[in-house]
């Protein structure tokens, strides 16, 4: 029995997407073919790799063995790659950044443009999901509200975002109701806490998302008003800022680095980046106007 590079590269395509379709479209091939190798791959060792369900696929233990073994090969691989570079070089290679999808739909269209126009040679690829995908996936940066580091995960705090409440511009008075927000994270509860000491129990809730894009729509069509990231609703002209000092809060914004890959270039060089930007990228010139900050912290 044997095993070769491309075997393993089909394995750890397969955890990181989380299903056959997703890994043959980031390896490049059609479904059928990924799921052949990986059959014919668990055929060679004798055992199962993953269990697959309606929903996806999960790592055996035995999976789970083996997946950790080839990533410590990836990395060593990488470190090589890194090492035979010269000092001066560029980074190079692939760059995971997960996070909400609101911040990675924010950073396409201010940040990285900017960084892939002076550092061409890296491949940029985005997850938008949970914070635990990051386990099984190398040279990634995570950005998360208020989460802790985990499984030894480097993390920084990048910045505090500010988050005010609006209304539609057309709307006369004080917006009935709300609409809300509802984070899937356990963790980053800072939103419900603000929604339960500014809430009005006789005002309803209209609309309820996990996404400040949804819920910034549904504000401006008038369902509701709504806590947003400053960054994105002061540029809506369709939208306007309720200015009540309880209307605002500070949301903190970490990056976690997978630490595996904390230290290669790619990897310090995005997180130089950040740390550069961070600042002007989540606040917004009407911040100025707000005095005494109102800080949401972790739970």
């Amino acid at each position: 029995m044997s095993l070769n590079w491309d075997d393993l590269q089909v394995l750890l395509a397969l955890v990181r997407a989380g299903s056959l379709t997703r890994a043959s479209s980031s390896l490049g091939v059609d479904q059928s073919t990924v799921g052949r190798r990986l059959s014919a791959l668990e055929a060679s060792l004798g055992t199962t790799l993953f269990l697959r369900s309606k929903s996806g696929i999960l790592p055996t233990e035995v999976g789970e063995k083996l997946i950790a073994d080839a990533m410590e090969i990836e990395r060593r691989a990488n470190k090589i790659v890194e090492t035979a570079s010269t000092v001066g070089s560029e980074p190079t290679g692939e760059l995971r950044i997960l996070g909400d999808h609101w911040v990675l739909e924010h950073l396409v269209d201010k940040f990285l443009p900017g960084l892939l126009s002076t550092y061409p040679t890296l491949e940029i690829r985005l997850s938008s999901g949970a914070s635990s995908t990051s386990s099984w996936t190398a040279a990634t940066i995570s950005l998360w509200f208020e989460d802790p580091p985990q499984m030894g995960d480097f993390a920084i705090k990048l910045a505090d975002v500010p988050f005010a409440v609006y209304s539609a511009q057309n709307c006369t008075g004080e917006a009935a109701g709300w609409v809300m927000m509802q984070d899937e994270s356990t963790t980053r509860r800072a939103p419900a806490k603000f929604m339960e000491k500014i809430r009005e129990r006789s005002e309803p809730v209209h609309i309820v998302g996990n996404d400040p894009r949804f819920l910034q729509r549904a504000v401006k069509h008038g369902m509701g008003k709504g806590l947003l990231p400053m960054c994105l609703a002061e540029a809506d002209p369709d939208l306007r800022r309720i200015d009540t000092p309880e209307y605002r809060i500070y949301r903190t914004l970490n990056l976690h680095a997978h630490p595996d890959t904390v230290q290669t270039k790619r990897v310090q060089t995005a997180i130089r980046h950040f740390r550069e930007q961070a600042e002007t990228l989540f606040s917004s010139a009407a911040e100025e106007e707000i005095g005494t900050r109102t800080k949401g912290n972790p739970p």
